[in-house]
């Protein structure tokens, strides 16, 4: 994209970002434009540039805003799909969109300070408006039909604690800013407690806790407390003042919730606004208990809630609503275990994804989007237990377009502090071992040698060149016995001689990412005693980041005091106490020449498996045990892994570890059944 153009793109991501929180709460239509608008950008971004290869973060970004979806359209169609089943799905397609908007934004650059200005902002125009709807409205004031104060005050508070995220960003501009997050997250919590939005009450104490909780490092314990103490100060204020009748509304709750469960299905309390939800609520259990792999289709819970109604099972306050006013409940009735399992994905990926950014990385700058990224998803899944959150356009288009925001945000900073030299200030030790592997020991050499203070081959009698191509990159080659993988790691680790030691293969490489992530760590006094490294496995032209590629083996340490296990095959490094962490950049792993070869290799992982497992007396469940983890290792690494988002390598992967898992224990069959024939032939 030529500078000028990208700037132009930079600039009005900038002005969207700034204004779209204030123009949705005003405009009865906008809620949607700027997602959509962010989304043509997207397009245009493929349509001019094509795509670049995703990362692993970004395919599951991806997944988790296309799953529920795809999932809510295919129980809607096998449900039979109606107007108000496509009314349902038009507002779920949004969720989509979060995928081209995230490109285009990618792509522009986004301005932290139209950020976290537009949370403020937001927050309390969002506040005001939702206060307007409680107190009356004034002449002339065109929102009749537009807003509802319940959502404003949830958008209000979710809007005003992220902003609490950025109070560190707003402390580096001058330390008087650090009032206006405070202020937005004030104007949330009295939005939503004078509105009466029950999911708002719901989240308010997560928030904090949550808040508490990951901004501990990385936010100065006054700023934490002083806003704590605000707040709660606020909601004391608020419960405490008979005007507010915050105080009437929880007594009513109460009261009401004690009275519907002990009172007849006729009886008054039945009809007020909790008896209606909890009336709603086990209907739509119901209609889930009858339908439970796919549900009913979305549309159709009026209907078959009306059925219960009609049939005396429920009170007819059971159908007064097209959904059961809960988002994980509605999932339940209308689209089964498949919708439900579906938008917990939609929640826990993101979830996943940014407390992951937070662990891996010190930036605070970072940590500070990822935590907002975290308060807005915990917001949400408590809205959600009160109001059909995603059935709403305002709500899902909101949730949408900041999920797209942060995202964004959080990995143009991250790529921004990868452009940014790291001193290592601890030496290193690479180790290797190597037998026959001319054809890629050179490539593994070459992403550490210059970089590591020493590397380490031991070679076990390699027959070709490997000896001689190590050579060329360091003077500290030995060549040795094959004792097995362990024994053979323990002599590399005895031959190195600085304070951390980094064991890789030879059919591996370090990515320049990943060098850049372990300077990083080994300053002047790392974090921890040692570090995960996430693999990503090259086979048949791709590389997987799911399935198997789905580990972090650990293979940086610190090397006083650690050694590896004497297992022929699996082996790991034993450490001392101390913490360990992870880091992002990957290891590559060529783990197969071919597919020849990725049979060779499993058969032979198979045979030292089960010699292994026979060795130490272990039964395994004979023929029937090794079909049964035949099939459990394909649905591992295939879906609980996600293998699948890898494509057909993916599939060919779990098809050959699962036949792998087979031989391993058929393996072990084999010997227990040939030691016992030996034991009946021995004359007595």
């Amino acid at each position: 994209m030529p500078s000028t153009t990208h700037g132009n793109a930079r600039h009005f991501a900038a002005v969207a970002i700034f204004l779209y929180p204030a123009l949705i709460l005003l405009l009865a239509t906008v809620d949607s434009i700027g997602l959509v608008l962010f989304a043509l950008g997207g397009f245009w971004v493929l349509y001019r540039h094509g795509t670049e290869p995703a990362g692993r973060d970004e395919k599951l970004f991806y997944f988790a805003f296309s799953v529920f979806f795809l999932a809510a359209l295919g129980t809607t169609l096998l449900g039979g799909i109606d107007n108000d089943g496509v009314k349902k799905l038009n507002k779920f397609l949004h969720l989509l969109l979060a995928v081209p908007a995230y490109l285009f934004l990618r792509r522009a650059g986004i301005s932290l300070a139209a950020l976290w200005y537009g949370l403020v902002g937001g927050a309390v125009v969002a506040a005001v408006t939702a206060l307007i709807e409680v107190w009356g409205q004034p002449p002339g004031f065109r929102a009749s039909g537009v807003t509802h104060p319940i959502i404003f005050g949830d958008l209000s508070l979710a809007m005003g604690v992220m902003s609490l995220a950025g109070l560190g960003w707003f402390a580096s501009r001058s330390r008087w800013q650090i009032a206006l997050p405070i202020l937005a997250a004030l104007c949330g919590l009295l939005a939503s407690l004078l509105a009466h939005a029950r999911g708002s009450w719901v989240a308010i104490p997560f928030l904090m806790l949550v808040f508490l909780w990951f901004a501990r490092n990385h936010i100065p314990l006054r700023q934490r407390w002083t806003a704590v103490l605000l707040l709660a100060a606020v909601l004391l204020a608020a419960y405490l003042i008979p005007a507010t009748g915050v105080k009437d509304t929880v007594e009513r709750t109460v009261n009401n919730i004690s009275g519907y469960f002990h009172s007849d299905i006729d009886a008054p309390i039945r009809e007020t606004s909790i008896g209606t939800r909890f009336e709603m609520w086990q209907a739509a259990w119901q209609i889930f208990r009858e339908n439970p792999l796919s549900g009913v289709g979305w549309g159709n819970y009026k209907e078959h809630a009306q059925l219960l109604v009609d049939t005396g099972v429920r009170n007819p306050s059971a159908a007064d609503w097209g959904h059961p006013h809960n988002q994980f409940l509605s999932a339940l009735a209308n689209g089964g275990l498949i919708a439900f399992v579906a938008i917990v994905l939609l929640f826990a990926i993101p979830i996943k994804l940014f407390a992951d950014v937070r662990r891996q990385g010190k930036d605070p700058v970072v940590s500070q989007l990822a935590l907002a990224g975290i308060l807005l998803l915990v917001a949400f899944v408590c809205f959600g237990l009160s109001e059909a959150i995603f059935e709403r356009n305002l709500p899902v288009s909101f949730f949408t377009f900041y999920m797209a925001v942060l995202f964004a945000a959080v990995q143009i900073q991250r790529q921004t502090n990868r452009n940014t030299p790291a001193e290592r200030r601890q030496t290193l030790s690479a180790i290797i071992i190597a037998q026959d592997e001319t054809d890629r020991i050179e490539p593994c050499l070459q992403s550490v040698a210059g970089w590591a203070d020493e590397v380490i081959v031991l070679d076990s009698g390699s027959t070709d060149n490997t000896v001689e191509i190590a050579r060329r990159y360091t003077d500290k080659v030995f060549q040795t016995d094959w004792p097995g993988y362990g024994p053979q790691k323990q002599r590399a680790l005895e031959k190195a001689g600085c304070d951390w030691v980094l064991s890789i293969d030879a059919d591996e490489r370090v990515t320049p990412e990943l060098r850049h992530d372990i300077d990083a760590a080994l300053g002047e006094r790392p974090e921890y005693i040692a570090y995960r490294l996430p693999w990503a496995v090259v086979v048949y032209g791709k590389r997987l980041d799911f399935g198997r590629s789905a580990r972090a083996p650990l293979r940086l340490f610190r090397r006083e005091g650690a050694h590896f296990t004497d297992a022929q095959v699996h082996e790991h490094v034993v450490l001392p106490p101390g913490k360990t962490g992870i880091l992002r950049g990957r290891l590559l792993h060529y783990t197969h020449r071919n597919y020849g070869h990725a049979l060779q290799k499993s058969a032979k992982y198979a045979w030292l498996g089960g010699q292994k497992r026979f060795a130490t007396g272990r039964w395994g469940g004979g023929l029937p045990g090794a079909a049964l983890r035949s099939v459990l290792t394909f649905i591992q690494i295939y879906l609980f892994r996600l293998g699948f988002l890898d494509g057909a390598p993916g599939f060919v992967v779990a098809v050959t570890y699962a036949q792998g898992a087979f031989n391993k224990y058929a393996a072990l069959w084999a010997l227990r059944r040939e030691a016992r024939l030996n034991t009946r032939s021995r004359p007595h």
